[in-house]
């Protein structure tokens, strides 16, 4: 029976690492506590260590990936074994991590003070507020400031 390896919560506040090195190649046989691939986290390096006894059947997650705890990085198994199809699972996870990580971007982007006539406008207009220059230091964006900003870019 295969055995899905996947990324450990390795610590309370670690929600994602980086795929280093693989240690171990598709096809080569592994011991239960043997290295497969290297961990990268913001604070520490580490070998994630294979769980069970078998052969590495699939290298799921590439060098250099970023991917989310829970992430499935490896199977490990009897070779005459079919691998599992994982990637609706780890399909799923990126998305939620992704998601999570532009809302964690959003709300620490500085909050741009506006008028509610000049946020409505800009909305429909696809335009992004902290590209409007307003009218003196401190000063809202304003409906005017925007109608502005569209007239110069269209005449650009």
């Amino acid at each position: 029976m295969s055995v899905l390896v996947h990324l450990p919560q390795l610590a309370a506040n670690v929600e994602d690492a980086t795929v280093g090195l693989w240690k171990r190649s598709e096809g080569d046989a592994v011991a239960a506590g043997e290295p497969l691939v290297e961990i990268i986290t913001s604070k520490a390096t580490f070998d994630l260590e294979s769980p069970a006894d078998g052969t590495l059947l699939k290298r799921i997650a590439p060098t250099n990936s970023i991917v989310p705890v829970g992430y499935v990085l490896a199977v490990v198994g009897d070779p005459a074994e079919k691998v599992p199809d994982v990637s609706a699972d780890n399909d799923a996870l990126m998305a939620k991590f992704r998601h999570k990580a532009v809302a964690a971007e959003r709300s620490t982007a500085p909050k741009i003070r506006a008028t509610p006539g000049a946020r409505r406008l800009a909305l429909e207009s696809g335009v992004d507020l902290a590209k409007v220059p307003t009218t003196g230091s401190g000063n809202p964006v304003r409906e005017e400031d925007v109608k502005k900003y569209l007239s110069r870019r269209a005449n650009s």
